[in-house]
């Protein structure tokens, strides 16, 4: 830019023009402690004053050269000169007028010089601050990689040290469940067959005892049968005998009316005695076979009803069988039928034959000794039958004992099993609970180790980033060092300052290192926000 400008046909340069002009130099950065230099030396308008000075001095010389030559020139010449004297006046006072709108122009240029320096010195201080804070943010950053570095060899050792106990944690439990099990297994088979085989004895002895019990009910159905046949026996007998003692009473009065008095007497004594003693006799068997009937009958009723409620117990019925029954009947309508034969004989020999008569006789003793002789094997029968009755309810009695302690033992049985049933449940649901343990802490290790896994492969990003910042921090620290060296530069050569050319040409290098500097702080401080945010 050219300070001074022709006017008319004179043309004013000033000595600085042939000064040896210093070539720009792009400015540099300097470190903070640069900012308290001045970037702009002593005001521009002393230097502008200067330069005036130095350019009115040869001016005015030359015009009093001019005005002393001319003077001694004729007096003609003395309008030209004061013309050309006003002229130079116009010109000069033009000039300083320009002079004066570049001094006030360059004024405001010195201040907002000023104005830019004391920003970029609050800048630069402010760079500093962010330098140091990067510098720390840069140790906190390596610390905690270090801290992750060692947190993560921890973590490594950690699940290491997690997968060998949890593995052998569960080939424990596993070993433990399946001894367990094993054990429990054995001991629900040796229960198992132990139960079988009692099972299977009650069901043998419940089956003799079902036996036993079918065979009682056809001795006591034949007992009752034989019983009653007895007691028909008795009343037959009895009819019997009333019809022999009526038919002796008549052949004794048909033999009386034959037989002398005396003989008669004597005999009829005699045969009374002795049927009297035969009457009472048959009395007291009937009397005894009445009470021993109706023992028999109180007994068998015990018996009916204690075979009742084993029946109702074991849910089985017993049909009494009466195969027999017709031909005891037969038997005993064949026996009427003798007898009535034989009565009618005798009624019809009676009055025939007195031989055929004293047979008739003799046979009546001899059935008569055979009825005794029937009553006393009935009654021995009869004893028979009682002894046999109370062993067989004394056996009956000890058999439903037996099958009352064999049921006793069969629940208990049954309630160990379903104890032992219970507790193999409960060994179950144990070991779905562990195995459910076991799985969850095999889902959170693997969680866990796909976060340290995550965090691994975030380690490469976060040193990436982090020797980005060192080396960001090393150029920032370089360009200051620069700068520093130039401003030390500058201030030991403390050149002359520059032109309005250099200072704006310096001024918008100024700006491009500002505008530079600026982008490149935004840069790494948005790396340094990202840094910190994927460290924490």
């Amino acid at each position: 830019m050219e300070m001074f400008r022709r006017s008319g046909s004179t043309r004013l340069i000033p000595p600085s023009h042939f000064q040896a002009r210093p070539h720009p130099t792009l400015p540099r950065m300097a470190p903070p402690w640069v900012s308290d230099i001045p970037l702009v030396q002593p005001p521009a308008h002393q230097d502008v004053l200067e330069r005036l000075s130095d350019n009115q001095r040869p001016q005015v010389t030359m015009w009093e050269k001019e005005v002393s030559g001319k003077g001694q020139e004729p007096g003609w010449r003395g309008r030209s000169v004061e013309l050309a004297g006003s002229q130079a006046l116009s010109q000069q006072a033009e000039l300083i007028s320009r002079q004066l709108q570049e001094l006030r122009r360059l004024e405001e240029e010195v201040r907002v010089l000023r104005e830019t320096s004391l920003q970029q010195k609050m800048r630069l201080e402010s760079q500093a601050m962010e330098l140091e804070a990067l510098a720390r943010a840069e140790k906190a950053g390596r610390a905690e990689a270090e801290g992750l570095r060692a947190a993560l060899a921890g973590a490594e050792v950690v699940r290491k040290n997690l997968e060998e106990g949890s593995q052998r944690e569960l080939e424990e439990v596993q070993r433990l469940h399946q001894e367990e099990l094993s054990s429990l297994t054995q001991a629900h088979q040796e229960a198992l067959s132990s139960l079988t085989h009692k099972a299977g004895g009650l069901e043998k002895s419940l089956s003799s005892l079902e036996t036993r019990r079918s065979e009682e009910a056809k001795e006591l159905a034949a007992a009752q049968r034989e019983a009653e046949l007895l007691r028909q026996q008795l009343s037959k007998t009895q009819e019997a005998l009333e019809a022999q003692v009526t038919l002796a009473e008549n052949l004794r009065r048909y033999v009386g009316e034959q037989v002398p008095p005396e003989v008669h007497s004597q005999t009829w004594e005699s045969e009374r005695q002795e049927l009297l003693e035969t009457v009472q006799q048959l009395q007291e068997d009937r009397d005894g076979l009445h009470t021993t009937a109706e023992l028999l009958q109180v007994r068998v009723q015990s018996l009916t009803h204690i075979l009742c409620i084993q029946e109702e117990e074991l849910a089985r019925k017993v049909q009494p069988s009466d195969c027999l029954e017709p031909e005891f009947t037969r038997k005993c309508q064949a026996l009427l039928k003798r007898w009535r034969e034989k009565v009618f004989a005798l009624m019809v020999q009676l009055k025939a034959q007195e031989l055929e008569h004293r047979g008739c006789v003799e046979q009546l003793k001899g059935q008569v000794a055979e009825l005794q002789e029937r009553a006393e094997t009935q009654g021995q029968e009869r004893a028979i039958l009682e002894r046999s009755l109370q062993d067989k309810a004394a056996e009956v009695e000890v058999e439903r004992m037996s099958a009352k302690a064999l049921q006793i033992e069969l629940s208990r049985a049954q309630e160990a099993r379903r104890r032992r049933q219970q507790q193999t449940a409960e060994a179950e649901e144990q070991l779905k609970l562990v195995a459910n343990a076991v799985s969850s802490f095999q889902a959170w290790l693997q969680s866990t180790m796909a976060e340290v896994e995550r965090a691994t492969a975030r380690l490469p990003s976060l040193s990436a980033r982090l020797s980005y910042a060192v080396r960001k921090v090393h150029t920032i620290r370089g360009l200051m060092a620069r700068k520093l060296a130039l401003a030390q530069l500058r201030q030991e050569s403390c050149p002359p300052p520059p032109p309005a050319t250099e200072m704006n040409l310096e001024l918008e290098q100024l700006r491009e290192e500002r505008n530079r500097l600026t982008s490149s702080w935004s840069s790494c401080g948005k790396s340094g926000t990202a840094w910190t945010q994927n460290c924490s």
